[in-house]
């Protein structure tokens, strides 16, 4: 038994060991909670995580959980052994395992920089060998189980592997050059760090920030969350506090179900998902999502077919791996059942190589570069950090990105099926560019174009995972609540100008107030939707005593007790 609800079936096919329900559990029901055999803050050289616990500083708590008056009683305090690394308090700074690795921590990531590996999943490696020799018996009892699956990485990416062998070797000379104490280079064995590093890979969870923009911010290693199978359509949902790791049901499990997990990103599309599934885990999904062209109707790679052009059908991809080339192969279709499409009378391979797609996939390919660029983010870091002034300077630049973009939307997107990933890019981007170029212009049309690419973008969200919930929806929701409640304000601002104004018999504009009051008032009502949406979500994926369900509940009163109050001001 791997908790009273669930157990793990010992299974010798190909399918390997799974885990399943002992009983029925209820959505939002927590399934099970593990502290982490070792986890690493992937910020390591600043204030804002503890660099062995990753608990959140006393600032950032203070700044960013205020509502949940969440403090710590320890401000972060630097190493004193000469790694330079924060800690949260003297306990994390003096723990016997930072005590062991700190020496060798700065020369773990100069090597894994040189050598282009992840320096996070080396210091990880690090520090799970340090522990390893201080509690081996619980290591061998938990992570030390885990499948490291280094032979398929040998066979599949074997520059993976070698360039963390380098990467190793480097370490180690040095500190044979440095003439260090025998008995800490006994500490290193290459094959131990080799296996360690895979099975991080291959059974780490990344934790992400407490706020409502999911930024990753730690990696964790853990035993019984590992157990649990992948799939695309999961039915529970995972989440780290510090070293805390805990696992609720997101779709109700009948007894004797499989519990699964999802190890990527659901608002990618298939072929992403198994690239990243491949090359870091080493299988290939074959749950109904990734089975199916249009993932299960999310439609999240299809084109409006160029063939019947009626708007109505559309092209979508089957994913297949070739392992002759070993490369990930689309094969395209069309929806049109009654056999008078004449893509879908071209052989496959004819089809796969049409112009007329392979010039849509290639402007395809040119907006992802374009969308992810320096460029584009340069730009949406200027407008952040200057004033209007400042940013008038820029302003021809950033139209200039606008109208790139634009034309995309006309050129490209335009052609799509309106839940097609690039959709989901491009309103993630405007979405936030136009409410931050809002702010700097306090221009009212601005911001109405950010609330049109939030709610978009939700509507798009609440697509994917359908009849599920996740914390992308609690995200999704509070932000389309916040963005309203801009435009609120700017109502709530402009009807009280017009008020001033009728008083002192200078209004010349014809106003109808009692409109923008009903106006006011409906638009309190669907910000409160919102936030009940963000919180009905929250309670279920992180449950009711955690930071963002406490403060979204605040949230929810305080809306709903603006609508019966604003309109009479």
């Amino acid at each position: 038994m791997i908790t009273d609800k669930c157990k793990l079936v010992n299974n010798n096919d190909e399918r390997g060991n799974y885990v399943i329900a002992t009983n029925e559990i209820k959505v939002g029901e927590l399934l099970l909670s593990e502290e982490s055999f070792a986890s690493i803050p992937l910020e390591f050289h600043n204030k804002e995580y503890c660099f062995l616990c990753c608990k959140q500083s006393e600032m950032e708590d203070t700044k960013t959980t205020k509502t949940t008056e969440v403090q710590s009683n320890n401000k972060p305090i630097q190493c004193k052994f000469g790694c330079n690394m924060w800690f949260c308090s003297e306990i994390c700074s003096n723990d016997m395992t930072h005590q062991l690795e700190c020496s060798f921590i700065n020369k773990f990531i100069e090597s894994s920089i040189k050598n282009e590996c992840d320096v996070s999943t080396c210091l990880l490696a690090l520090r799970v060998i340090i522990k390893n020799k201080i509690e081996s018996d619980k290591y061998q009892e938990t992570v030390g189980k885990l499948s490291n699956q280094i032979e398929k990485f040998n066979e599949t990416n074997k520059s993976f592997i070698e360039k963390y062998e380098s990467n190793f070797q480097q370490v180690l000379d040095q500190l044979k050059q440095e003439n260090s104490d025998p008995s800490l280079l006994a500490i290193f064995n290459k094959d131990e760090f080799l296996q360690i590093v895979c099975s991080i890979y291959v059974n780490s969870f990344s934790g992400l920030s407490n706020d409502f923009n999911r930024k990753p911010i730690s990696n964790g290693y853990f035993y019984k969350p590992a157990l649990l199978n992948h799939s695309c359509e999961p039915n529970i949902f995972f989440t780290i506090k510090d070293k805390e790791l805990e696992m609720r049901v997101c779709k109700k499990i009948e007894i004797e179900n499989e519990i699964l997990d999802s190890y990527v990103d659901l608002l990618l599309p298939t072929i992403e998902r198994q690239k990243i599934l491949f090359n870091s885990k080493n299988f290939l999904c074959k749950c109904s999502r990734c089975s199916d062209s249009t993932e299960g109707e999310r439609y999240l790679s299809s084109i409006y077919c160029f063939q019947c052009n009626d708007g109505v059908e559309f092209i979508s991809p089957e994913i297949i791996y070739n392992s002759e080339t070993k490369k990930f192969q689309e094969n395209w279709k069309c929806s049109n059942s009654n056999n008078t499409c004449k893509f879908n009378e071209k052989k496959q391979s004819k089809r796969n190589k049409d112009k007329e797609l392979q010039s849509i996939l290639l402007e395809i390919k040119e907006f992802k570069e374009f969308i992810n660029s320096e460029e584009l983010l340069l730009s949406s870091t200027t407008i952040t950090t200057t004033t209007a002034a400042e940013a008038d300077q820029e302003m021809p630049i950033i139209e200039n990105l606008l109208k790139r973009l634009l034309k995309f939307e006309r050129d490209l997107l335009s052609r799509l099926n309106l839940n097609h990933h690039c959709w989901l890019m491009y309103h993630i981007k405007l979405s936030t560019t136009f409410e931050k170029l809002s702010l700097i212009y306090n221009n009212f049309d601005y911001l109405v174009q950010s609330i049109q690419h939030y709610k978009e973008m939700t509507r798009q969200v609440e697509s994917i995972f359908k009849d599920s919930t996740s914390g992308e929806l609690v995200d999704c929701y509070y932000h389309l609540g916040r963005i309203n409640e801009k435009y609120l304000l700017s109502l709530i601002k402009q009807r009280n100008q017009f008020i001033q104004l009728k008083l002192q018999n200078q209004n010349k504009q014809d106003v109808d107030i009692d409109k923008l009051n009903v106006d006011i008032k409906n638009l309190l009502k669907f910000i409160n939707q919102c936030y009940l949406n963000s919180y009905n979500h929250s309670i279920l994926v992180f449950g009711k005593n955690h930071s963002k369900s406490i403060q979204l509940n605040e949230m929810v009163l305080k809306s709903n007790l603006k609508s019966t109050t604003t309109t009479n001001k």
